[in-house]
């Protein structure tokens, strides 16, 4: 009796993989491609007048308002133009908040430069009356403050008393001028 020999059908499972992976591929490349494609390269001259135009009109549109039934171009926004409050010889600020709270008088002001160190001296000046504090500064984003004030009413004697804080770094000077009632 002759032996039948059998058939190893393995590569048929490697050609079919191999066609697979070649399509999958095939399409990633199209779906990529068309993702990535910059609309703009076919489009004409023309064309991308037109749309120009049309970007145009959409902007003066927004630009215009109506007032009283007539048209009325809307004022386009200016980037502040004046001076940079870093580049003065003078510091300068202002007392942000000066009252009482409790049993303390809360002073606290914000000076107009950045100023990374330095030192706030506080003058509360009535009559002939005065007293006096010192504080540090401390920076911030844009600006810097003093640490703040916080006197003790007993030491005061009620009525108006003037705000006198002179700041000092880096070899300039300024004095915040304010008022308080207590």
């Amino acid at each position: 009796m002759a032996q039948k020999r059998k058939k190893n059908k393995k590569w048929i499972f490697w050609v079919v993989i191999a066609v697979l992976f070649v399509v999958a591929a095939a399409v990633c490349y199209l779906v990529w491609d068309n993702y990535f494609r910059d609309k703009g390269e076919n489009q004409t001259v023309e064309e991308q007048s037109i749309v120009e135009e049309k970007i145009e009109d959409k902007e003066a549109e927004r630009n215009k308002e109506v007032v009283d039934g007539r048209e009325k171009e809307k004022d386009s926004i200016t980037a502040y133009e004046g001076e940079n409050p870093n580049r003065k010889e003078e510091l300068t600020g202002v007392v942000t908040y000066a009252g009482v709270n409790g049993s303390d008088l809360i002073i606290r002001v914000n000076i107009d430069q950045y100023l990374a160190s330095g030192s706030c001296e506080l003058n509360l000046v009535q009559d002939d009356v005065v007293y006096s504090d010192a504080a540090d500064i401390v920076s911030a984003a844009a600006t810097a403050t003093c640490e703040g004030f916080n006197v003790p009413i007993r030491e005061l004697e009620s009525g108006n008393y003037r705000v006198m804080i002179k700041i000092s770094s880096g070899g300039k000077a300024g004095t915040i001028i304010g008022e308080v009632e207590i």
